[in-house]
């Protein structure tokens, strides 16, 4: 009996003494979007194309899943974040998650098996100025403002930290990619395949508004290209005006010998009026390359363009951010026209951008936004809308072919894009969204393919838990 008593003391002297299990917090969110897009080659003449978006290849009407689970677990010091997910276009396939004797589902299934781990946020703090971070969650350089240069989901490793009352900075190594070819030895040293991306950034609070210089190296193998980015962002607030600008520089060359030199810019005005409307104005640039032929190569490629979740512009499922790449050229996520189709003939040079595929050779792009966006639960709960109009100009068109009058110039107006976003929360786990867009092809866009406007609808049904 008093073996016992001595055993129950030193376990709970222990257990006093061991450190208290994390508390851990589930969270999630369940998304159902019908979808249908039409004409995103701008000619009713031929049959639409299959495009892609997070949930595979599609076209016409569709309904994508985006299913998530998360769960985050954290100390004084160190916290870890992970966010499952599977993100799919609804059919037997990917309700059964299973294959066929004799079934062909090309490299791109949608069958639900890619079900996994799809943001990790690995955090420890040894000091204020000295944050351990690593895992592959969101980072960005200037999705505050423009998104020209890189926002996404890539792994990463790095430090951050508070240098001042008003200073961070944030230091990342982004292994974009880095594979062995499927042609070699995967056991032999094999570097063509690999993208890697070092970054620095700045912020310092001045007042109401935020500066941050930055810095990129892109060193990419895979395409023969080391590149420069310098750039600058800064936002905040003067009164009912909310300013924010970006500027980057491109600076760089190919293993082959061709230089690259190019530079991006983005300029808004949002004015915050009152809760129901709040106006905004944005210029966005993109320089374009005006002769593929020579050893020069203007067109600018971010790393990852990140517009559509920019705060001012950005607008999840908007028209512009759905996968153009088979006309004007802008892929999913990105504004810029960075895989715009050129001359047959022309040289590609690619050095960047999404899955790597971003021309040097691009026409660039001139994109003036005017939009407002407003809360207006005054006269309906709950209820809120944003509106958007593009005016789009191509940079130059010396590279693109124009299939109306062969041996002319194609034209610098590339179109217009209307988007319409309305959202209504019957509670806080229940949410009704709904997006129209259109893009009417300007003449730059009629010189190339056809005289038909591109249409999507989406409803979004989400369920956040």
């Amino acid at each position: 009996m008093k073996a016992g008593r001595v055993l129950l003391t030193l376990i709970w002297v222990f257990g006093l003494a061991a450190p208290a299990p994390a508390a851990i917090e589930f969270f999630g969110t369940a998304r159902v979007l019908p979808t249908y897009y039409h004409n995103f080659d701008f000619d009713d003449d031929t049959s639409d194309r299959a495009i892609i978006n997070e949930g595979g290849f599609v076209k016409g009407e569709h309904i994508r899943a985006e299913l998530r689970l998360g769960w985050l677990a954290k100390g004084d010091k160190w916290s870890v974040k992970m966010i499952t997910e599977a993100d799919v276009i609804l059919q037997k396939d990917t309700a059964d998650r299973s294959f066929y004797v004799g079934s062909d589902k090309y490299d791109n299934p949608n069958t639900g098996g890619e079900f996994g781990i799809e943001r990790v946020e690995l955090l420890y703090k040894f000091l204020p100025q000295l944050e351990l971070q690593t895992g592959w969650d969101i980072r960005a350089l200037d999705i505050k403002t423009g998104g020209l240069l890189f926002g996404d989901d890539h792994p990463f490793i790095g430090f951050r930290g508070q240098l001042a009352e008003k200073t961070r900075y944030e230091l990342l190594y982004l292994p974009i990619q880095n594979m062995s070819s499927i042609t070699t030895d995967p056991f032999e040293s094999d570097e063509i395949n690999d993208w890697r991306v070092y970054s620095l950034k700045l912020n310092q609070k001045v007042g109401n508004f935020d500066l941050s210089p930055f810095y990129a190296y892109s060193d990419n193998d895979n395409r023969e290209a080391k590149v420069h980015y310098f750039g600058f962002e800064t936002l905040g607030k003067m009164g009912i005006f909310k300013p924010s600008f970006e500027v980057v520089f491109a600076d760089g060359e190919f293993d082959y010998g061709k230089d690259i030199s190019s530079m991006a810019a983005f300029a808004g005005l949002e004015l915050e009026l009152n809760k129901a409307f709040n106006p905004y104005v944005a210029f966005r640039y993109t320089k374009g390359d005006d002769d593929a032929a020579d050893d020069k190569v203007k067109g600018w490629v971010g790393i990852t363009d990140i517009g559509r979740f920019t705060p001012l512009m950005g607008m999840d499922g908007g028209i512009l951010s759905e996968d153009f790449g088979q006309s004007y050229g802008a892929t999913l996520y990105s504004y810029s026209p960075e895989r715009a189709p050129l001359k047959t003939g022309l040289p590609v040079d690619s050095y960047g951008g999404i899955s790597n595929g971003g021309r040097g050779n691009n026409p660039g792009q001139r994109l003036l936004a005017v939009g407002a966006r407003g809360d207006l639960s005054d006269w309906i709960d709950k209820f809120s809308y944003k509106t958007q109009v593009f005016f789009i100009w191509y940079d130059q068109t010396d590279n693109l072919n124009n299939k109306k009058n062969p041996g002319k110039k194609v034209d610098r107006y590339a179109g217009t894009t209307f988007d319409l976003q309305l959202s209504y929360a019957l509670n806080e786990h229940f949410n009704v969204g709904y997006i129209f867009g259109i893009f009417q092809p300007g003449s730059g866009l009629k010189d190339q393919f056809g005289n038909d406007p591109a249409i999507t609808n989406c409803l979004a049904l989400t369920w956040t838990y």
